[in-house]
């Protein structure tokens, strides 16, 4: 579990004596209650005279020496009480009591205390009553969970990898295609001359993109009159949990309550039916959150999580996860639509990225390039940060701001919109300024002054998604529209779960090619490609024998795959190249080699493969000889923390005598950050070639290849070279039968290895396997394909690529099939367009380009295709086809018993096949159950985390293991840890195994 753990409350914290839930009239807007979960408390003297809101003179608060009380008993909190707080804010100052029906809520807006309430060290997150109501039907979701649950550490750590930065590509063509309904949605009402409901548009977009990438489940809110039945539901659901806080004792309320269990169980059982259809299904090939939630395991001890978890999880993503974001989009129009200079500005971004095109598709990467688009889209997010508000709670007794005394579980509530209207953001802090988030502006501002997606670990999960599904929205529809306020309309925000523009209309209007033609502005010169501008004159590669380290700090795979793209570039000018993790050289870093670090933080801490180098690095070491240069990855919106760790270690090494290569480069998640790592790239790659160049060696070619690989035909010398790519070795099989009676549904197998000699293994880890494509679905891909498969081809690359296909020289069609390529994937929207492309028949192209989300493999797309079969050369094949990956297995062995060998315990993964042709054989367990003593399988030992392990030292210590089907298989060899143990008379405690 990562460090930042350790600061969560052990237990959640007691309600203290003399404080209540809230169980009254409701003490502010349903999102404002729900979503901060606010405690409320008595004064000591228990009444006090009744104060209106606009009252001149409010008193302190008895229990909060100094804190105005603003009383608004008389009045009540209206239908705007986020808009109530931010005027008695404005009255009463930055941080004040509202009491309503003698109880209290304390507000905060003033900037250095809101960074008291951020420190994670002396505050958490709030649960309040109404989140509590929310539990009633989501749960321990990650939104809805007690600090203290295990369900919600569990799930933020499972699910984390799912919304790092790398996963964006993955979501990226679902947003794209729920945008382009919105927009044939728009074009249909501007060619009918109606106006657009902007928020209404704006949640049937988030909501479907939110369904289709998180669950793989289509709301299809555009093709309906009315919102979908489930979508009616969670609605009821989130009004019932609102107004059951402003009930009244005594009155009854059985017929809401019946509504609302009934209303409930249908969205337990829709998501039920959603996880039944996924489960005990192959979810390798998912690339949306349910696929991830059936099969991750965590990181540190290998759990899932369990069914009801996994429904609590959907719920909440489809609660929170489309209301925040379609407020953001829909204000930042409106702003847009008021003030034509900022509208005039995004407009000359998006047309210099799109040119005339009205029909664009964004790239992942060039969302990341639509700066101030995104500048825009957070000044909406400061003046009205659609979660309004969020709640903190003092871990123990302290005092807030050296004066206010809050007792451990009591809270305050952040009042957000008041916090970005605080004196840091100038003189006029109501105007509408996007140039408040250039990046100059951002490095200028307290760390804390933004927060619109609350705050520390319990911060929003998803806002690196709402993000980018906001700002390639936003640009689209910028792009493509004239944006008329046709209603002059008057900003009116409707609080409900979050809060919206309401009744904001737009009349549209398409954009012609004349409108997407601009004067350049004062000053501005022709940008040129980082890589263009390389120093002339320099050596086409570097000196024979030179080398190159990259390490990486990366929890998530983002910045260990920049240093693997950063050392495919130095091995393309000659480095002989090495990619590791950073504590792989916590001991010492080489002097005869330059050293590249790409590395990010994890809340502020070095990440989980960089803890030991960063430590040591802290220490007094002389670094002279060392060359080095510091790529940092971080994202701008978590500015408390942003490129913190990079930044130290570029610091240190230069405090240490080490001598930089390159200064430190900051590449932003929030900006174009494939942008600054291509700059770094090629900055790096003059710098290489400066220092370490060859002078003998000739001027590089400047005709860049378009293919990325060169084929020609041979009659002869078949090739298996994947061993060297993954780092495996042959293993001999020495053992192989069912574990399973013939019949059994799920066939489970039995498989021994010998290793190797050298190769050794610690119980519980894995061992990762190469599979071979089954030789029938071979023979039917070729068929498909119209090749030969005993004919023979000399595949090159024609640059460096680690994840290309892996040959360096000749491999018969058959064995390219069987060994490197995957033949069960489902093709990606870029091979679709690319299958498309490539057909001569106009009704077959036509069909393929009208794919989207389609359950069938490649294979047999293109068998019912007709007209492609033999229409791919291969050069094409290659670029479509995905090299295969290793598999990963538990070992179910211990080498206290026999530490030459390793066993396996493999589930046959066989089901009808999603297409509906026939059946699905799972590629690593189908090749697994068809091994037989003799057999040569290529693998290698990986280990397994640290936290996963039962220490095999100590046998006296109990131990209770839990495990599902073949999840069993590394608790065997803890259980033969102790049999051996037991044979040498060591005692060992209790070990039941569940």
């Amino acid at each position: 579990m990562p460090p930042c753990h350790a600061g969560a409350p052990r237990a959640r914290a007691e309600r203290v004596p003399g404080l209540h839930n809230h169980v009254g009239p409701p003490c502010g807007p349903p999102g404002a209650v729900d979503h901060a979960g606010s405690q409320y408390f008595r004064t000591a003297k228990g009444s006090c005279r009744v104060m209106r809101p606009t009252a001149q003179s409010p008193r302190p608060a008895d229990s909060l020496p100094g804190v105005p009380v603003a009383d608004i008993t008389a009045t009540g909190p209206g239908g705007a009480p986020i808009q109530q707080a931010m005027d008695l804010m404005r009255e009463h100052g930055p941080v004040f009591v509202r009491r309503l029906y003698g109880r209290d809520t304390l507000f905060v807006g003033d900037l250095d205390l809101v960074a008291e309430l951020a420190d994670e060290q002396r505050f958490a997150k709030h649960i309040g009553p109404g989140l509590e109501n929310v539990r009633e039907f989501a749960a321990d979701g990650l939104f809805t969970a007690y600090n203290d649950e295990p369900n919600w550490a569990k799930a933020h750590d499972i699910l984390m990898p799912a919304f790092a930065l790398g996963s964006m590509r993955t979501y990226h063509p679902v947003m794209l295609r729920v945008a382009q309904r919105l927009i044939a949605s728009w074009d249909r009402d501007a060619r009918a001359g109606q106006p657009v409901d902007v928020p209404g548009d704006m949640t049937r977009m988030t909501l479907d993109t939110i369904g289709l990438a998180g669950f793989g489940y289509d709301f299809g809110s555009f093709e309906r009159a009315e919102p979908h039945p489930f979508v009616e539901s969670m609605v009821r659901c989130l009004e019932w949990s609102m107004t059951r806080l402003a009930r009244v004792p005594g009155k009854d309320y059985s017929a809401a309550d019946a509504a609302f269990r009934e209303d409930s169980a249908y969205l337990a059982q829709v998501v039920d039916e959603v996880i039944a259809a996924r489960t005990g299904t192959d979810q390798s090939q998912a690339d949306d959150l349910l696929g991830l939630m059936l099969t991750a395991e965590h990181p540190d001890d290998g759990s899932t999580l369990d069914t009801a978890n996994i429904r609590n999880q959907v719920i909440t993503f489809l609660i929170a996860g489309h209301e925040t974001t379609s407020g953001a989009m829909s204000f930042a129009l409106y702003y847009l639509a008021k003030h034509p200079t900022a509208l005039q500005l995004v407009q000359r971004e998006v047309d210099e990225l799109w040119g005339d095109t009205a029909d664009v598709e964004p790239t992942y990467d060039e969302v990341g390039r639509l700066t101030y688009t995104r500048q825009v889209l957070n000044e909406a997010l400061r003046l009205w940060p659609t979660a309004a508000v969020f709640s903190r709670e003092a871990r123990e007794d302290t005092l807030l701001g050296g004066r206010i005394p809050l007792r451990a579980g009591q809270a305050a509530l952040v009042l957000t919109p008041m916090l970005h209207r605080q004196p840091v953001w100038g003189d006029n802090p109501e105007l509408f300024d996007p140039s408040r988030f250039t990046a100059e502006a951002e490095a200028e501002r307290p760390v804390h002054a933004f927060k619109p997606f609350g705050t520390g670990e319990r911060a929003c999960i998803g806002r690196q998604f709402a993000l980018h599904e906001a700002t390639m929205l936003l640009a689209m529809l910028v792009h493509r529209y004239r944006l008329r306020d046709h209603a002059d309309y008057r900003l009116d925000v409707k609080e409900t779960l979050t809060l919206k523009p309401e009744g904001f209309t737009l009349a549209l209007a398409p954009r012609t090619c004349a409108d997407r033609v601009h004067t350049p502005l004062p000053g501005a010169i022709q940008a040129q490609d980082a890589e263009s501008a390389e120093p002339q004159g320099l050596p086409a590669r570097v000196r024979p024998g030179t080398a190159a380290l990259f390490l990486h700090g990366s929890n998530y795979g983002t910045c260990r795959d920049f240093a693997a793209q950063l050392a495919d570039e130095a091995a393309a000018v000659g480095c002989e190249t090495e990619v590791a993790p950073l504590d792989a050289y916590a001991g010492g870093l080489p002097t005869d080699r330059p050293v590249v670090i790409t590395a990010a933080s994890y809340n502020g801490r070095p990440t989980d493969d960089a803890t030991a180098f960063a430590a040591r690095l802290e220490e007094t070491h002389d670094l002279s000889g060392v060359t080095y240069a510091v790529l940092g990855v971080g994202d701008r919106n978590w500015a408390a923390t942003y490129q913190h760790v990079p930044t130290r270690i570029d610091e240190r090494l230069a405090e240490s005598g080490a001598t930089r290569l390159l200064d430190r480069a900051a590449a932003d998640a929030s900006g174009d950050l494939t942008g600054t790592v291509r700059e770094f790239t090629a900055a790096l790659r003059t710098a290489l070639l400066q220092q370490y160049g060859d002078p003998d060696a000739t001027a590089p070619d400047t005709g860049e290849p378009t293919a990325a690989y060169e084929v020609r035909t041979l009659t002869g010398g078949p090739l298996d070279a994947l061993a060297e790519r993954h780092g495996l070795v042959p293993m001999r099989v020495t053992e192989a039968h069912d574990l399973t009676a013939p019949g059994y549904a799920r066939r489970k197998r039995f498989v021994r290895v010998a290793l190797p000699e050298g190769v050794t293994y610690r119980t519980a880890d894995h061992l990762t396997v190469l599979p071979a494509n089954d030789p029938g679905l071979v023979t039917r891909a070729a068929t498909a394909l119209g090749v030969d498969l005993d004919e023979v081809l000399d595949i090159r690359a024609t640059r460096p690529r680690r994840d290309g296909i892996a040959v360096d020289r000749p491999v018969t069609v058959r064995q390219l099939l069987t060994h490197h390529v995957e033949l069960q994937e489902r093709p990606s929207t870029g091979q679709l367009a690319a299958l498309a492309a490539a057909n001569p028949c106009p009704p077959e192209r036509m069909a393929l380009a009208a794919l989207s989300d389609d359950p069938r493999t490649l294979v047999e797309i293109i068998e019912d295709h007709p007209a492609l079969r033999g229409a791919l050369d291969w050069p094409r094949l290659l670029d479509l086809l995905t090299p295969l990956r290793p598999r990963h297995y538990s070992i179910s062995s211990s080498p206290a018993v026999d530490p030459g060998h390793a066993d396996l315990m493999v589930s046959l993964l066989e089901a009808p096949a999603r297409s509906g042709k026939g059946v699905y054989r799972g590629t690593g367990s189908g090749h697994l159950n068809t091994v037989e003593p003799g057999d040569i399988v290529y693998a290698r030992v990986q280990p397994c985390r640290e936290a996963f392990r039962i220490d095999a030292a100590d046998a006296s210590a109990p131990v209770v293991m839990i495990a599902a089907g073949t999840g069993l298989a590394p608790f065997r060899g803890a259980i033969a840890d102790r049999t051996a143990a037991l044979a040498t008379g060591a005692r060992t405690g209790p070990g039941p195994l569940l």
